[in-house]
């Protein structure tokens, strides 16, 4: 009699815990890995259960409470996505079990919205010009009528929203020196394309 009382509180006690920790009838938590987050306003969702969670910034796994029974269906979706970035879920979807849940995890890949960047040159008439931001590099050729006239650039690699940015001239033209204008290089890329760089050159 004594033992039967003892089992009967044990399962009390078992299901108070599910209860308190969301449990859903289940005893599996869907959970998963994330990758590349470095700020706020990821919301996550089951659409099976309802339930959401919002990610902390630079987390790296999330855990939903409401425990899942065996071969219950889950669907983890991304309900809102971080402040300038896409993050994408793959295996998102399925039954639960110790099979699904570990062999094929739910992972999320999240990544800053990409830009491009750019801007003018203003007076090159020599060749050679090479500009830089960081290792992304590009040539800029001088108006084929060698007046001078402004010329645009872009640099060939996007930069990721709010992302750090520094210009700088690689290899300077045949004859002139040329540098970029300092009001808005270095800085910071915008939740845009930033095509406002500004590199004058003038004759040696």
């Amino acid at each position: 009699m004594k033992s039967s009382f003892l089992r009967a509180g044990l399962a009390l006690l078992c299901g108070v815990i599910l209860a308190a920790c969301g449990g859903n009838n289940g005893s599996l938590q869907i959970y998963g890995t994330i990758s590349g987050l470095d700020r706020a306003g990821l919301i996550l969702v089951n659409s099976s259960t309802g339930e959401q969670l919002t990610i902390a910034s630079s987390a790296s796994t999330f855990y939903f409470t409401k425990l899942a029974a065996v071969d219950e269906s889950y669907n983890v979706q991304v309900q809102t996505q971080p402040t300038g970035a896409k993050c994408t879920v793959t295996n998102g979807s399925g039954t639960a079990n110790t099979y699904t849940l570990y062999y094929t995890p739910i992972t999320i890949a999240c990544a800053a919205n990409p830009y491009t960047l750019g801007g003018t040159v203003k007076g090159l008439t020599g060749t050679g010009l090479i500009l830089a931001n960081g290792s992304d590099t590009v040539a800029v050729a001088a108006a084929a009528d060698g007046s001078g006239s402004d010329v645009s650039f872009t640099f060939p690699t996007t930069v990721g929203d709010s992302a750090n940015y520094g210009g700088t001239v690689l290899s300077q033209p045949s004859g002139q020196t040329c540098a970029f204008d300092s009001s808005n290089n270095p800085g910071v890329m915008p939740s845009a394309s930033l095509l406002t760089l500004v590199v004058n050159c003038t004759n040696n």
